[in-house]
């Protein structure tokens, strides 16, 4: 019998598919402040680029996903740019430094990091790496940065820039933590990029233009409104500096290095009329309910909600005796709400509630097959993490408020219905938060067709969550349903779908992930049917998707959707099954095919309980 698999995803750079992690490294720590991050060379004699995105996490060091023989970046961002070069031996290993003439097992045991800075070991290597306040800069945030009051911004240690200070124009820069002016020659702009009717002059020397605001606005733009302490309405609208979310992360800039797909500076239409520049304060340029901004959560791209009070909340919690007014008011007398008739035209078209998720990267339609990202939160709202005793996990998508879909071989030793767990909204495997909700399993349910014998074959299965407070899920964005497909709807052969899961990372690998997402296309019927990929083992019940070893489904990702889009809507087309190995090149993965089974998943959900 073939193993079962489900969700890898792998960037298609390397021959070498097994991730092999470095011997450990014996890390001490410094007798003297670090003054500067040693250089990493490749084999090329070109110099690595830290911290580098890859696959939609952050590294700061040469890695060894996807090849024996440590790589890096050449920019910042792996994922967009593509550029790589193997680490030259001397420069693989992090630095070793030296304290007292004894070796410590953990380097963030006396903390490295001045001036406020947190130590955080880099797992496998005995190493560490800084998180600096925002002040300071530096592998150990030794080196302070400047701020420049007149654009409410922090500038590194020999960066320049141009200002507009008590009428004199004046180029700046940032010198050990002091900020050196001289004034300039200028001339008027070309054009005016100052926002908020500020003015602009062009520093003739370096061509920069610099704005002058008028007062309430603030920013190399004027596009920032200092004063400003609460948004109005969803936001859209909200200037302010606040930088931090509901859990105290710190914002990315909208203009960093590290984004790619995001909406950010270089993919959003009309940035600046959405508030987004180069800065870190929260914004909401999608219509979001509130303003937010993305973050670094695991090492990985992540996005949160931000910690910014409502106008209105804040007026009414701030006005005690005008809301009890108010409220003896409406009790001592009868108020008249006039009604408004409706008419069938001014009826506005239901939206969708099923298959609709939160959209925080941009639409940019890519030609190839992408390698698997990290998923953002909320990114596919539908997805359950299903817990089977102590040992057993697989995945599975909501699809109604009180159902579940997964894949019928992950119950085929018929576990205790106490002993399965489904938990909905989760990011980080096996970790529940302020998104997540967890429920007991009442009923599973394998349609008749399906054999324990022979688990590849009528691979679904339906489970029945257990209601909480007389109901089951309570929409939110981050847990929603999928569509379920009408029985006559197909998809076209190469058509790009998208596969999620927690399961490992590469054939070998013993963990689970953070929520992982890829592009796959569907497979012609007839290849995959091919003696050399799966022959008659195929049916057509099944689907086949992904192939040459781009991406794939792995171990742990069992259960989980094949969900392919029509007008912005996710529609359940097949569920995670089996094939061999994972990502191995001519071998896709193998998915049940849902519109098979909508009869019977329709039955099931619409039928009536039985009378106790």
């Amino acid at each position: 019998m073939m193993a079962y698999i489900i969700l890898l995803f792998l960037p298609c750079v390397f021959t070498a598919r097994a991730r092999i992690l470095l011997p450990g490294y014996e890390t001490v720590i410094p007798k003297e402040p670090y003054r500067e991050s040693r250089r990493v060379l490749t084999t090329m004699g070109k110099e690595c680029k830290f911290p580098f995105r890859q696959g939609g996490r952050i590294h700061h060091h040469c890695i060894t996903i996807l090849s024996s023989r440590p790589w890096c970046s050449l920019t910042h961002n792996f994922d967009r740019d593509r550029q790589w070069g193997f680490c030259a031996p001397d420069n693989a290993q992090p630095n070793v430094f030296i304290h007292t003439s004894r070796r410590v097992t953990d380097p963030c045991q006396v903390n490295p990091c001045q001036n406020g800075g947190v130590c955080a070991l880099i797992p496998h290597r005995h190493s560490f790496e800084c998180s600096c306040p925002e002040g300071f800069t530096g592998r150990l945030c030794e080196q302070e940065k400047c701020y420049e009051t007149v654009h409410l911004r922090y500038y590194d240690t020999g960066e320049s820039w141009g200002r507009i200070h008590l009428r004199n124009v004046e180029q700046c820069t940032c010198v050990a933590g002091e900020i050196k002016c001289e004034r300039v020659r200028y001339t008027m702009c070309r054009s005016n990029p100052c926002q908020n009717e500020g003015t602009c002059r062009m520093i003739t020397h370096t061509g920069k233009e610099v704005c002058n605001c008028r007062r309430a606005f603030s920013g190399p733009y004027c596009s920032l409104e200092p004063e400003t302490e609460c948004y109005n309405s969803r936001g859209k609208d909200y200037r302010g500096l606040v930088d931090t979310t509901v859990s105290g992360a710190r914002c990315l800039p909208w203009n960093s290095d590290l984004l790619y797909d995001e909406l950010h500076v270089g993919t959003t239409a009309s940035s600046p009329l959405k508030g987004l520049g180069e800065h870190a304060y929260c914004r909401n340029p999608d219509g979001d309910k509130k303003p937010w901004c993305y973050t670094l959560n695991d090492g990985a791209i992540s996005w949160e909600h931000c910690d910014v009070p409502s106008c209105v909340m804040s007026v009414w919690a701030n006005l005690p005796a005008v809301k009890s007014q108010i409220l003896r008011r409406a009790s001592s007398r009868r108020i008249t709400v006039p009604t408004i008739k409706k008419t069938n035209a001014s009826k506005p078209k239901k939206k969708p509630v099923c298959g609709k998720k939160h959209k925080k990267r941009s639409s940019i339609a890519r030609g190839r097959i992408m390698g698997g990202v990290s998923a953002l939160p909320a990114a596919h709202p539908w997805m359950a993490a299903i817990y089977i005793g102590k040992l057993d996990f697989c995945a599975g998508t909501l699809v109604s408020s009180c159902w579940v879909v997964s894949a019928a071989h992950c119950f085929f030793r018929n576990p205790l219905k106490k002993q399965i767990r489904v938990v909905l909204g989760q990011q980080h495997f096996n970790a529940t938060g302020l998104h997540t909700k967890t429920f007991g399993v009442e009923d599973y349910i394998f349609p008749k067709q399906f054999s324990v014998f022979n688990p590849t074959l009528h691979d679904i299965v339906l489970i029945k969550l257990k209601k909480q407070d007389g109901r089951c899920v309570r929409r939110t964005p981050f847990i929603r349903p999928i569509c379920l497909p009408d029985k006559s709807m197909t998809f076209p052969d190469n058509y790009c779908c998208t596969i999620s899961g927690w399961g490992h990372m590469d054939e070998k690998a013993e963990s689970y992930s953070s929520l992982q997402e890829a592009g796959v296309r569907l497979i012609p019927h007839e290849t995959c049917k091919k003696p050399e990929v799966y022959g008659n083992h195929v049916t057509a019940d099944m689907i086949c998707a992904g192939l040459n070893g781009c991406v794939d489904a792995c171990q742990g990702d069992s259960g989980g959707p094949l969900a392919c889009a029509r007008d912005d809507v996710s529609f359940l087309y097949g569920i995670i099954s089996w094939g061999e190995g994972c990502g191995r090149s001519g071998k896709p993965g193998v998915y049940t095919k849902v519109v098979n089974y909508i009869d019977w998943i329709n039955s099931v959900i619409r039928r009536k309980p039985k009378a106790s």
